[in-house]
C-alpha cells in the first residue's frame, strides 16, 4: 500500500502511525485538532464545533483513540458523552510522532496522498467487509 518511489525516506513511524490510527476522516481531523491544543483538554462539544460534526459521530472516534492511548480522555465528571474532555499528552511518543506527522502532511503533497490513500483503502475494506457479511 505505501510503496512508491520517494517513500523509504518517510519516518516509519509516522506511516505505522497512519496505518493503525487514521482510520478514519473523524479521528485523522480529531487528531488535528487536539494536537493544536498544546496539551489543553477539549470538550467533544468543542470538538465537534471545531471538526464541523455532530457530537455522536465523534463518540466512536474519540473511545477508538483514547482506547488506543493516543489520547486521554476525563469522563469522571462528564454527565453526558459531549461533555467529556480530551486532550493530546505532551511528550508522549505517540504524540511526538502526531506532530511530526501532521507537520509533515502540512508541507508534503506525497503524505497527504499517503494519508489520502490509507482512508480510501480503509473505506474499501470497511465496504467490502459489510458487502460480505450482508450476502
Amino acid at each position: 500500500m505505501f510503496s512508491s518511489p520517494g517513500l523509504e525516506q518517510l519516518d516509519p513511524a509516522m506511516l505505522a502511525f497512519v496505518k493503525c490510527h487514521v482510520t478514519s476522516a473523524v479521528k485523522w481531523e480529531v487528531l488535528r485538532i487536539i494536537a493544536g491544543q498544546d496539551g489543553a483538554w477539549v470538550a467533544a462539544d468543542q470538538l465537534a464545533r471545531s471538526s464541523h460534526r455532530q457530537p455522536p459521530a465523534l463518540t466512536q472516534a474519540l473511545a477508538d483513540l483514547a482506547a488506543d492511548g493516543v489520547i486521554e480522555a476525563s469522563t469522571t465528571t462528564a454527565a453526558t458523552p459531549a461533555e467529556a474532555r480530551y486532550r493530546l499528552p505532551a511528550d508522549e511518543p505517540t504524540s511526538v510522532v502526531l506532530h511530526r506527522l501532521i507537520q509533515a502532511a502540512t508541507h508534503s503533497l506525497e503524505v497527504r496522498a499517503i494519508i489520502a490513500a490509507h482512508l480510501q483503502h480503509v473505506r474499501r475494506q470497511g465496504t467490502s467487509l459489510r458487502s460480505g457479511a450482508a450476502a
